[in-house]
């Protein structure tokens, strides 16, 4: 059977097909029947939500971090500042 041939692009597929769903189901995820590649979808749909939240929070803790350490450093500078004037 020659490599173009149609017959051998189905069994090709049939074969692939068959091992990805064998590797799927030994990790746990069956996607052998529509309800289940449904529930598959939306599980990695909430992981894909649940990490772009997350990396929302982050970039808001890291911007509220550099916000500090810059407060902290003005408070530091206006205190050295009014340090070296007279007192009135």
């Amino acid at each position: 059977m020659p490599l173009q041939s149609p017959l051998f692009a189905i069994r090709l597929k049939r074969i692939v097909k068959e091992a990805i769903r064998e590797e799927l189901s030994a990790t746990g995820l069956r996607i052998d029947e529509p309800e289940h590649q449904f529930e598959a979808r939306e599980d990695f749909r909430f992981l894909r939500n649940f990490r772009q939240a997350l990396a929302g929070v982050s970039s808001k803790v890291g911007a509220a971090v550099i916000l500090s350490i810059v407060s902290g450093l003005l408070w530091l500078l206006w205190n050295g500042v009014q340090a070296l004037l007279p007192p009135k």
